[in-house]
């Protein structure tokens, strides 16, 4: 799966989605909205980043399977 970040990130635009290895309720945002931890395709757990379900969008399949 591959996944289009924001512009804003001071990275590449595509990434691909290896997993998600666990979830939180992220207090600090409206509504306590949960976030994924996600480990990026051929990165290690150092490059693992926090995600919404939005950001995931492009790869519903994930978020169904965790």
């Amino acid at each position: 799966y591959k996944l289009a970040l924001p512009d804003t990130y001071p990275m590449h635009s595509i990434y691909e989605v290896g997993g998600i290895v666990r979830w939180r309720r992220n207090k600090r945002r409206r509504g306590n909205q949960v976030e994924y931890l996600v480990r990026w395709a051929g990165l290690g757990p150092e490059d693992d980043t926090w995600q919404t379900a939005a950001d995931l969008r492009n790869a519903p399949e994930i978020l169904r399977a965790y």
